[in-house]
């Protein structure tokens, strides 16, 4: 049986979706269930039931934003206005136990502006585009930026270790031309065109790849870990997280890190494998999540609050 229950809570009059906010699980009576104002969430609290219709409770059934006000979601608790003073009883408005129904199709509430709400998955839902306690997830293309600025730092690093080789290809590359100049004032054909292994032997090829790496694998683990983000991520202000936990504040995990960033860097060692790489950097556009294929396998999303 899923952890996840059906249905919905009951929504104040004129509304087509409760907001969101904490209500009792419909799984277990004893605790309450967090409404994301789309779905039921896995984060879940100890019930603490506040007085009927007092304005001074520790949190009040359905609590939301303050863009509702207080007419029946407010400081009040639920039906304490606009709600026929009923209370949250568990029931529908057939007198039915919510939470078991078929789901009805919801919208999101009038308070987000409708940009966050971009179907983001065959199905057209919305969900995706908070995480399950209620963060925006990152934009795809606030994630190429991140990427792109990323990439330029990564060289700047390799350009230090890889100084010698760079140089010894820029000698290689400068006594070619110098040919080419005498052949023309010799009247001359110039000579042929050299392969660019002239230029760069194979094993300066093999070591250039196995700093570019390195510098890429150090680079993404040391920031992840200590920052939960890598330089181009700060400046677009997007952090990576837990799935489902935005919230949150911790350090991530070192398994989640080195999973994470080996994912994305290693492929880079051939053209061939560099085809899953852009398939991995495609993949936030379809997943109900927002999760690239190296977010699934370390379990992380990727947020950029407001």
């Amino acid at each position: 049986m899923s952890d996840i229950p059906i249905g919905t809570p009951p929504s104040p009059p004129g509304r087509h979706a409760a907001p969101g906010g904490w209500y009792p699980d419909p799984i277990d009576a004893a605790q309450e269930r967090y409404w994301d104002g789309w779905q039921w969430s896995r984060n879940t609290r100890p019930r603490e039931l506040p007085a009927y219709g007092s304005a001074g409770g520790q949190q009040d059934y359905g609590q939301a934003p303050q863009a509702y006000g207080s007419q029946g979601y407010g400081g009040h608790g639920y039906g304490a206005q606009g709600n026929g003073g009923q209370g949250y009883r568990g029931q529908d408005q057939q007198g039915k136990p919510y939470g078991y129904p078929p789901n009805q199709p919801q919208h999101p509430p009038a308070q987000y502006p409708p940009a966050q709400y971009r179907a983001a998955s065959v199905g057209g839902s919305a969900q995706a585009a908070y995480t399950a306690d209620g963060v925006p997830l990152s934009g795809w293309w606030w994630r190429v930026l991140a990427v792109w600025l990323d990439s330029i730092f990564v060289g700047l690093l390799v350009l230090i270790p890889a100084f010698p080789i760079y140089q010894r290809m820029i000698a290689a590359f400068t006594g070619y031309f110098d040919q080419v100049l005498k052949a023309a004032q010799a009247g001359q054909a110039a000579p042929p065109q050299p392969d660019v292994t002239t230029f760069l032997s194979s094993s300066d090829q093999t070591l250039l790849i196995a700093i570019q790496l390195s510098v890429a694998l150090i680079y993404n683990i040391a920031f992840l870990r200590w920052k939960s983000a890598t330089p181009g991520k700060l400046i677009c202000r997007l952090r990576v997280v837990p799935v489902d936990q935005g919230r949150s504040v911790g350090r991530l995990e070192w398994g989640s890190v080195v999973i994470r960033s080996a994912i994305w860097v290693l492929p880079g060692i051939s053209g061939v494998l560099a085809v899953f790489r852009l398939i991995d950097g495609l993949f936030p556009l379809w997943q109900p999540k927002r999760q690239a294929i190296h977010d699934l396998a370390a379990k992380t999303q990727v947020i950029r609050p407001l």
